[in-house]
């Protein structure tokens, strides 16, 4: 592991300040840790001047935490994170899932809650996460902590690699645009400002792309939609979305972020003559979470989760169609499927075969 003084936050995402501790920690076990080597979260991006021995518990012990407002609703079950637990709590309806969003408010107004359903709960063992990390982190080895990866730290992509292929499609399709009488000026004042890049992230994710963000909602809605469907891609880009069975563990995560500087919806990012319909259809947010040494970092932001219980059994009339307009509804996605037809370069049929549609 590459040491600490090594480590650049800047660079490599971390956190700038070291030794962070829990009040919840293990005392006697950290008092432990001194003058051992640096260490380093690569999932959080926290770092220490010393490594924490096995029990310190630098994240905190799950039953010595503070109690959370919702904590009296999980019966004692709980995702942990760095610093915090996590309630899960069981709904056994759809109405009872709705209940609980439209009585969960933000007390911050610069802090914004939204929602995002997955047919499966991800734990970070997939990502290499052992069980001699938990001990130190959290102090015990049967903690569920959860993976709220960004899609391009999933596929180990280097996003900087194919995003200039991205943007350049990016700047063809404002480009044609900008031929329409009256959106000159304001396109190009868009094209030239920062928005643009964060537009192009969001979009990338909107579409399929991997990217270094997450899809989120603020309908509770379209959190149950994809809780509910498990959802595969053929080589074609053709998604077929299907209801979840029985067999299935889904779950719906409530999240809170900064609305200034990490959650990004199309509307506050480019002019309405940009905007694009699926992520309209999908009220859907980009969620920028984490890159580098602190991919999880997303996972930070989960504050509740939803098991669905008997949701086989539960009836939701929506179709997939609603959530993923066809080519024929969606300007852009006909863009970038034409596009797809018409442009043989290696990259850009490499980055198009990315892109999904459900027929």
């Amino acid at each position: 592991m590459r040491s600490v003084d090594q480590l650049f936050a800047h660079l490599h995402n971390i956190n700038p300040i070291g030794d962070r501790v829990s009040p919840a920690c293990d005392i006697e076990q950290v008092n432990k840790s001194a003058g051992t080597p640096g260490y380093e979260d690569p999932l959080y991006g926290n770092c220490w001047s010393w490594t924490p021995a096995h029990g310190a518990a630098v994240y905190g012990r799950t039953d010595q935490l503070p109690v959370g407002p919702l904590d009296k609703l999980s019966n004692g079950t709980f995702l942990r994170v760095p610093f915090r637990r996590v309630p899960v709590i069981e709904v056994s309806s759809i109405e009872e899932v709705r209940a609980i969003a439209r009585n969960v408010k933000s007390g911050d107004p610069n802090f914004r809650g939204v929602w995002r359903g997955q047919s499966s709960h991800y734990t970070t063992e997939k990502k290499g996460r052992t069980k001699d990390e938990l001990l130190r982190l959290y102090g015990a080895e049967d903690v569920d902590e959860p993976s709220l990866l960004p899609s391009a730290a999933r596929t180990d992509l280097y996003f900087p690699n194919s995003f200039g292929a991205w943007s350049a499609l990016l700047d063809l399709y404002v480009h044609e645009r900008m031929r329409e009488q009256g959106t000159q000026r304001e396109l190009l004042n868009f094209v030239n400002s920062y928005r643009y890049r964060m537009w192009g992230f969001a979009t990338a994710q909107h579409y399929g792309l991997p990217s270094v963000g997450l899809d989120v909602t603020h309908d509770i809605d379209v959190a149950l939609f994809f809780a509910l469907h498990t959802f595969k891609t053929s080589a074609e880009g053709i998604t077929t979305a299907t209801r979840a069975t029985s067999t299935a563990a889904p779950i719906i995560y409530g999240l809170g972020g900064f609305i200034d500087h990490e959650l990004f919806g199309d509307e506050k990012l480019a002019p309405a003559r940009l905007l694009c319909t699926r992520p309209a259809a999908q009220s859907a947010m980009f969620l920028s979470t984490g890159w580098g040494h602190a991919p999880n970092n997303a996972a930070q932001r989960i504050y509740v989760a939803l098991k669905l219980v008997g949701h086989d059994a539960w009836k939701f009339d929506l179709q997939p169609s609603h959530y993923f307009p066809k080519p024929q509804d969606d300007e852009f996605l006909r863009f970038l499927l034409e596009r797809k037809s018409e442009l043989k370069l290696p990259v850009v049929q490499a980055l198009l075969s990315k892109i999904y549609q459900v027929p």
